[in-house]
């Protein structure tokens, strides 16, 4: 995470997307968090913790980490085949980058 955010603080826009992949990285990793448990069973007690056992906050997170999974999947972030995405506005990077950076640091307090 600290290499992410280092790359998304350099000036160099082609960096942004370097920034992308490796805060993409992280959040894979981040599922795989428990790991006596598999990537989606990991997820889902995250997302239990980060819930407090509020159903709208377990609903809230596990849209946001599917749709955080289908993003980092169909865009060119950290796949390269020729059927992905390219993310060609510069501006786009830096939401994704904050969108993801946003839930692994919410995530990231409520980890044991």
């Amino acid at each position: 995470m600290n290499d992410a955010v280092a790359l998304y603080k350099t000036p160099n826009p082609a960096a942004r997307q370097d920034s992308v992949e490796k805060i993409w990285d992280a959040f894979e990793r981040l599922k795989t968090y428990y790991t006596m448990l598999d990537k989606k069973r990991s997820s889902e007690k995250i997302v239990n913790y980060m819930a407090k056992g509020d159903d709208n906050f377990v609903e809230l997170f596990n849209l946001e980490f599917r749709a955080l999974t289908d993003i980092g999947n169909k865009f060119r972030i950290r796949h390269h085949e020729t059927n992905k995405v390219d993310i060609a506005d510069i501006r786009y990077c830096d939401y994704l980058f904050n969108r993801c950076l946003s839930l692994i640091n919410l995530a990231i307090q409520y980890l044991d």
